[in-house]
């Protein structure tokens, strides 16, 4: 009876160390276990769903709150473990950010490192304005090969006076954009 309790260790011991071995679907060194992969290239639509403050500019957005425009554009993201960096392209604008951040097992979240154009605007009531982006968040969430989620971004708006050939500080505008993009 003893040596079959002694011989069954063994088997045991035996099995659970082969358990113990490589497993050759463990993730890279690149992958993280816990977080979703994101890397690669979205396309997609982002609508207008609030606005704040913004003198004319903000006026004007808020006026198509009710059937906002579709911004067309472009993701790609590039992910290594948890970090994540997204590079955003509006067609609509020409304003391209790009974003670094973390994910998650379905989501990830990011801020804007830089933005590399201003926007040029001309409100309803025929004054010009540019728009200079000051900061943005990302956040979204992947099911499949959907992403949708929120972009927020804070702008510092600007006339230009024409005596003095200087730009004035009249406003801050904080947009909030939904959106939805598939994976290419």
């Amino acid at each position: 009876m003893r040596r079959g309790v002694i011989g069954g260790a063994v088997v045991l011991v035996c099995l659970a160390a082969a358990g113990c071995g490589e497993d050759l679907t463990s993730p890279t060194s690149a992958e993280a276990p816990f977080a979703g992969q994101f890397s690669g290239t979205w396309a997609g639509t982002m609508t207008t769903a609030s606005v704040g403050g913004g003198e004319c500019v903000g006026d004007d957005l808020r006026a198509t709150l009710a059937a906002p425009p579709a911004d067309q554009g472009t993701i790609t993201l590039t992910q290594t473990a948890n970090d994540v960096s997204a590079i955003v392209r509006s067609a609509t604008t020409g304003l391209t950010c790009r974003f670094d951040g973390s994910a998650s097992l379905t989501t990830f979240a990011a801020s804007a490192v830089s933005c590399d154009a201003e926007i040029l605007y001309r409100c309803s009531n025929g004054q010009p304005r540019i728009l200079r982006p000051v900061g943005s968040t990302m956040t979204a969430t992947q099911t499949g090969g959907a992403a949708t989620g929120l972009v927020t971004t804070t702008y510092n708006v600007f006339s230009l006076d024409l005596l003095t050939k200087q730009e004035v500080p009249v406003a801050g505008l904080t947009v909030q954009n939904r959106f939805i993009a598939f994976r290419r």
